[in-house]
C-alpha cells in the first residue's frame, strides 16, 4: 500500500501474522515444491528476517501443518442436502483439483500425518453425508478409505509427472519387438502414454460411486 505524502511516496508493508507466512509459504511451494522451503527464503519472500517469523509461528513444522490445513479450505465442503452420490462427485472432483494445483500437499499430508481444522472439518462432513445415505460405520470407514486412497493416488501419481512427459525414445521399437507376447500392451501404448489423470480419476470415482451405490441398495 502506498501513500503520497506532497513529493514524497511512502510504501507501507502488511503487518505480518501468521496467515500472510503460510499464504507466502503456498506461493513458494507451488513455485519450487515443499521441500525447497525454508525459514530464510520465506522471510525473503516477506521482506523480513527469518528470525521475525518465529514471533508469529513456532517452527517450520507449523508451517508444514498451515499449508496443508490452507489447501482443504479451499475446498467446498459437500453440502448435506444434496443427493449424497453429488456429494461426493463434486467435492471428489473439487479436491482433485486442488491437490493439482498445489501438487506438493499429498505428499507432505503422507509424511506428516497431521490433521489440521480445515482437514478434520472436510473429513467430518464427508463422512457425515454417507452415514445419513444409510451406510454402516463400518461401511462409511471403508468408503472415506477407498475415497481418499483413489483422490490421494492419482494426485500423487499426477505430481510425480504425466506419462507423456516421460522420455519414450526407442519405445516403439522396443514395441514392435513385444507385439507377438504382449498384443494388448502394443495396442493401447497410445492410449497408456497419453494418460490424462483428471479423466483418469473422474472415470474411476465414478465405478466407486456405482460399487457405493449398490452395496448400498
Amino acid at each position: 500500500m502506498t501513500y503520497d505524502v506532497g513529493m514524497t511516496v511512502i510504501e507501507t508493508r502488511a503487518p505480518l501474522n501468521r496467515e500472510r507466512i503460510i499464504g507466502a509459504a503456498v506461493k513458494l511451494a507451488d513455485q519450487h515444491g515443499a521441500d525447497e522451503l525454508s525459514m530464510r527464503k520465506l522471510g525473503a519472500e516477506l521482506g523480513v528476517e527469518a528470525m521475525s517469523l518465529y514471533n508469529h509461528v513456532a517452527n517450520k513444522d507449523e508451517i508444514l501443518d498451515g499449508m496443508i490445513d490452507h489447501v482443504f479450505t479451499t475446498i467446498p465442503l459437500p453440502d448435506p442436502k444434496e443427493d449424497w452420490r453429488v456429494s461426493v462427485r463434486t467435492t471428489g472432483l473439487a479436491a482433485m483439483e486442488q491437490f493439482t494445483a498445489h501438487p506438493w500437499v499429498v505428499s507432505l499430508l503422507m509424511q506428516r500425518g497431521n490433521f489440521g481444522n480445515a482437514s478434520l472439518v472436510f473429513m467430518n462432513q464427508v463422512l457425515g453425508i454417507l452415514r445419513a445415505a444409510g451406510f454402516s460405520d463400518e461401511e462409511t470407514h471403508h468408503a472415506w478409505q477407498m475415497l481418499a486412497s483413489h483422490t490421494m493416488g492419482y494426485a500423487f501419481q499426477q505430481s510425480s509427472g504425466s506419462w507423456h512427459e516421460k522420455d519414450w525414445n526407442g519405445l516403439e521399437d522396443q514395441l514392435s519387438r513385444l507385439g507377438d507376447r504382449f498384443p494388448h500392451v502394443v495396442a493401447l501404448a497410445p492410449l497408456l502414454a497419453e494418460c490424462e489423470f483428471g479423466s483418469e480419476y473422474a472415470f474411476g470415482l465414478e465405478i466407486i460411486i456405482s460399487g457405493l451405490e449398490a452395496r448400498l441398495g
